[in-house]
């Protein structure tokens, strides 16, 4: 592994869950904060690379939170994601990355104490670096 994807992962989720759901995506919840919105969790990255590739597997956590006191508009949420996630190919292409493959691994919903719900979305991405060495 010679380059970590991480910076480069969390700046297209960022874009790409903006744009997809229109909710505020944020690394730091300030406490002005409106529900529902989103936040980007633990990144993990494993090497993955061959002789001839250098590739990493990156899992994401992708935290959702909604003030709707039952399970509905959660849920609603993250089926759309998943769904999203399953047919639009993250771009890397600007960070010199390529996404050979990604899909959700799983998928929780739990109450919170003084709202109503947070979800989490795992993303597992296989990314290659495509950064040519001079």
């Amino acid at each position: 592994m010679k380059r970590l994807p991480n910076n480069a992962i969390h700046k297209a989720l960022v874009a790409f869950l903006r744009k997809y759901t229109g909710l505020a995506v944020y690394d730091y919840v300030p406490q002005e904060a409106v529900l529902p919105f989103i936040t980007l969790g633990t990144m993990t990255v494993q090497d993955k690379s061959t002789k001839t590739e250098d590739m990493t597997h990156l899992s994401a956590h992708i935290h959702i939170y909604s003030s709707y006191k039952g399970r509905y508009e959660i849920n609603s949420l993250a089926e759309k994601l998943i769904n999203l996630f399953g047919s639009i190919q993250l771009d890397l292409t600007g960070d010199e990355f390529y996404v050979s493959a990604q899909g959700v691994d799983f998928y929780e919903t739990y109450p919170e104490d003084e709202t109503g719900y947070s979800g989490v979305i795992t993303l597992e991405v296989l990314i290659q670096n495509i950064h040519k060495e001079e």
